[in-house]
């Protein structure tokens, strides 16, 4: 099931300037295989140089992925809603320093303490870890991880042999981190294998998504960039 400002998304996207393929994936009930499947059919199946990879609760820009290419990055994306909203002291500060209230109460995957510390302008940021909720990718990263970590070659159990040549490589699968026993999603196990081969992942800032699910969670993660520097004491 997709919802309607995927779809929406998804056909806003025929104006871009850029070719697109639409590659989707059902009826696996493990995501990170699926990530791995669209990767391996984008690698061996495709001619692209990327892949974006947007879950089907996102919605987005149409020019959004073209600003994602145009930056030049082997992995960028962009962050969204988590689908709650937070009463606490964090959206207390985050008014305090200025942030629209309608925004306020948002937490977005992957945000740090880092990215409200910095001093970046933006709206490109380095940073460990990003969702792949709308993550892009490029062939050259693909490659440079297939040959990295060829221990990651697996096998479909109970599937017939595949003729394709097509290889399948588990480069998304949750871990455990050794630095500190941090559980990893697949999407932060695939940046931490990235980075570990010498590659930057890469925020950015200025896109705004949304996230649906019980309610529409429409961000707005730039004015989060550095905010702790914008925040006001107040006496209680």
């Amino acid at each position: 099931m997709v919802t309607t400002e995927f779809m929406t998304s998804v056909i806003g996207c025929s104006a871009s300037k850029v070719p697109i393929t639409l590659m989707t994936l059902g009826d696996d009930a493990l995501i990170p295989r699926a990530r791995n499947t669209l990767l391996a059919n984008f690698y061996y199946r495709s001619n692209c140089s990327h892949i974006l990879f947007v879950d089907a609760d996102i919605g987005f820009d149409h020019n959004a992925p073209e600003r994602l290419l145009k930056s030049g990055k082997d992995v960028i994306a962009g962050t969204y809603p988590i689908r709650e909203r937070f009463w606490d002291n964090g959206t207390k500060n985050n008014i305090l320093a200025g942030e629209a209230q309608c925004t306020a109460s948002l937490r977005y995957v992957g945000e740090t303490k880092e990215i409200h510390d910095s001093w970046e302008k933006g709206p490109l940021i380095q940073v460990p870890f990003v969702g792949t909720g709308f993550m892009m990718i490029s062939r050259k990263a693909v490659e440079a991880m297939i040959k990295a970590y060829p221990e990651t070659e697996y096998k479909r159990i109970n599937c017939a042999e595949d003729q394709s040549g097509m290889r399948n490589y588990a480069l998304f699968d949750g871990s455990i981190d050794p630095d500190d026993g941090t559980y990893l999603s697949e999407d932060f196990t695939f940046c931490r294998r990235w980075r570990q081969i010498g590659g930057e992942v890469w925020l950015d800032m200025s896109i705004n998504l949304s996230h649906t699910g019980r309610a529409k969670f429409f961000g707005n993660p730039f004015v989060r960039l550095g905010i702790n520097h914008n925040r006001r004491t107040v006496k209680s």
